[in-house]
């Protein structure tokens, strides 16, 4: 999700749904189906409560009630995400500055107000002169947390481990998701069993853009154990140890070769996590 400021039609996700809604439009699809096939894809990559799908919400409303009036589950769900303040609350999360979010919220108010009023008038559809091949942005392929994947290269095999996916902020938004992948290369594809004392590089990451597709991707298998390393969230243990903070600051390959102060054995790394998580326990306890 990229965005460049608080209007409702700023950010990449508004503006491609839109954008392929009205494409589809003049293709003749019929409103429902458009709707559908968007929120099919999107409910499968993202959790229903993802703060991401509130601009596919607004951009589907939107589009509707340009092109013939908006359908009442969707004028439904946006509603509820501008009236609970669901949305505010997301950009909080992102660190919007509290000016920003009283402008953003003034925005939401205006957007619901105007689709609560019929527009009066259909678009028409506008048939295409030439028939085209729309350019699909490239996504982040679903997984659970600690799902291990080969990836072939050169004949070889390296091993990444899928642990979250998060959405950060500079100067535009990126989605990413975040991996261990093992140092070395493999002649063969390994159990996940044999995994526990190799180097992995800890918190690869990947945009969509550079993630390898996935018909490339081989699956190994699942490691619960994993699941530790998500539960203490990538960017605290990033700043709790070296190794992590070093990998994280740099986009890594799979084709690369890892320098040694970016490794360390996976066994390792998970009792160090288990530390962490057992010390936050601990400080809680006193606490109260």
């Amino acid at each position: 999700m990229g965005c460049w400021g608080m209007g409702i039609t700023q950010s990449d996700e508004y503006c491609e749904i839109y954008e392929r809604f009205m494409v589809e439009y003049d293709e003749g699809k019929p409103l429902a189906e458009i709707k559908q096939d968007i929120l099919e894809e999107y409910l499968t990559e993202f959790d229903e409560n993802d703060g991401v799908l509130h601009d596919v919400y607004f951009a589907l409303g939107k589009a509707e009630w340009i092109c013939g009036g908006i359908s009442e589950d969707i004028f439904g769900k946006i509603s509820h995400i501008i009236s609970t303040g669901e949305n505010i609350a997301f950009y909080r999360e992102l660190e919007a500055t509290e000016r920003d979010l009283k402008l953003r919220k003034k925005n939401l108010e205006k957007f619901l107000a105007s689709l609560s009023i019929p527009r009066g008038k259909t678009k028409k559809r506008r048939i295409p002169t030439e028939k085209y091949v729309r350019i699909e942005k490239p996504k982040l392929p679903p997984f659970q947390c600690g799902d291990v994947f080969a990836y072939k290269v050169d004949g070889k095999y390296r091993l990444m481990c899928l642990l979250t996916r998060e959405i950060f902020y500079t100067s535009f938004a990126s989605r990413a998701s975040f991996c261990y992948i093992w140092a070395r290369f493999f002649d063969q594809v390994p159990t996940v069993e044999e995994l526990t004392d190799e180097y992995v590089i800890p918190l690869g990451r990947f945009t969509a853009e550079t993630f390898p597709r996935m018909e490339k991707l081989i699956f190994v298998g699942n490691r619960s154990d994993m699941i530790i390393l998500d539960d203490i969230y990538v960017r605290s243990f990033c700043a709790l140890w070296k190794p992590a903070e070093r990998a994280i600051a740099k986009e890594v390959q799979l084709t690369e070769e890892y320098p040694a102060e970016y490794c360390v054995k996976l066994s390792d790394c998970l009792n160090k996590a288990y530390m962490l998580k057992e010390s936050a326990r601990m400080a809680r306890q006193e606490t109260f």
